[in-house]
């Protein structure tokens, strides 16, 4: 199930949006946060000793959950001065093998994140610091936020392939 509320006519999968609902939520979190470590150290003299971890933590897991969502948005930069030069064909082209090489790239970083997840999870270790973070925590952002961005890339690459095959066929396609 597909959600079309995208600004830039890309659609969101029910993946992407949990994904952006936990960015969402965190960041939340990090200014609920800042402005109590702001309050403590401005009137009482005092420090959340685990802000700065947690804001750390916080901040590798946006960036990789937004992955999807700015991938199925259609927020990334695209090289468009070679598009205009293209046939629609070509274009289309030139989008599957693209895609295809990011579904490669992603899909071994998935697989070295799960593997880096196993060991660290069999390792036990733990941050070095008065929280003693098990490190499998924060990490398992890692491995989640590439999976979400291999489907999205799924999906792109199936709607690429389409626009492929329909510019192909010389149907017109609908705008």
């Amino acid at each position: 199930m597909e959600i079309s509320d995208a600004p830039h006519g890309g659609t969101e999968s029910i993946t992407d949006k949990c994904a952006r609902g936990l960015v969402h939520a965190m960041v939340l979190g990090l200014v609920l946060m800042m402005s109590v470590e702001m309050f403590s150290r401005s009137f009482l003299n005092l420090s959340i000793q685990m802000s700065n971890e947690l804001g750390g933590y916080a901040l590798v897991a946006i960036c990789f959950l937004s992955l999807a969502t700015g991938q199925s948005l259609h927020a990334y930069h695209r090289v468009q001065f070679l598009d205009r030069w293209l046939s629609p064909r070509a274009d289309a082209g030139l989008k599957v093998a693209f895609d295809i090489m990011s579904l490669i790239g992603t899909g071994v970083l998935l697989g070295e994140f799960i593997r880096f997840e196993i060991l660290t999870w069999n390792a036990g270790d733990v941050a070095a610091t008065s929280l003693m973070t098990p490190l499998w925590m924060p990490r398992v952002f890692l491995a989640l936020g590439a999976a979400a961005l291999f489907l999205a890339l799924l999906r792109t690459l199936r709607d690429h392939a389409r626009q492929f095959a329909v510019a192909g066929s010389g149907i017109e396609q609908p705008k």
